[in-house]
C-alpha cells in the first residue's frame, strides 16, 4: 500500500509550519497525548471506566519517555503511603473524639 501524493492545490493551502512535524514530537508524545485527549471524550461520554483505562494507558507510554520518573514515584512510594496512615490515624481519632462527645450530649440532653 503507497500514499497518494497530496494534489498540489491543497499543498498550496496548507501553512508553512504543518508542512513538517517538529523533531520534538515523538511518537511517545503523540501516543499520551491521543489517548489522553480520547479518555476525556470518554469522560464527557460518561464512559468512566473506558476513560480512566484510556488515560492510563497514555500516562504509562508518557512515562516511558522517562523512565527516571517512574523511579523517583517508585522511591516516593513508601513515604506517600505513610503520611497517607498518619492521616488516617488522625481523622479516626477525630471521628471518635466527635463520637464521644455527641455521646455525651445526648446523655446530658436526655437526662434534663
Amino acid at each position: 500500500m503507497t500514499l497518494m501524493k497530496m494534489p498540489k492545490q491543497i499543498e498550496a493551502r496548507i501553512p508553512d509550519s504543518l508542512r513538517e512535524v517538529p523533531a520534538e514530537i515523538t511518537w511517545t508524545r503523540a501516543v499520551a497525548a491521543g489517548s489522553l485527549i480520547a479518555g476525556a471524550v470518554l469522560l464527557f461520554t460518561g464512559r468512566r471506566k473506558s476513560a480512566l483505562a484510556v488515560a492510563a494507558g497514555g500516562a504509562a507510554v508518557a512515562l516511558l519517555e522517562k523512565p527516571e520518573v517512574i523511579q523517583e514515584i517508585w522511591k516516593g512510594i513508601p513515604g506517600a503511603l505513610h503520611s497517607a496512615k498518619d492521616m488516617l490515624v488522625r481523622v479516626e481519632e477525630f471521628v471518635e473524639d466527635v463520637a464521644a462527645k455527641g455521646e455525651k450530649l445526648r446523655k446530658t440532653l436526655t437526662m434534663s
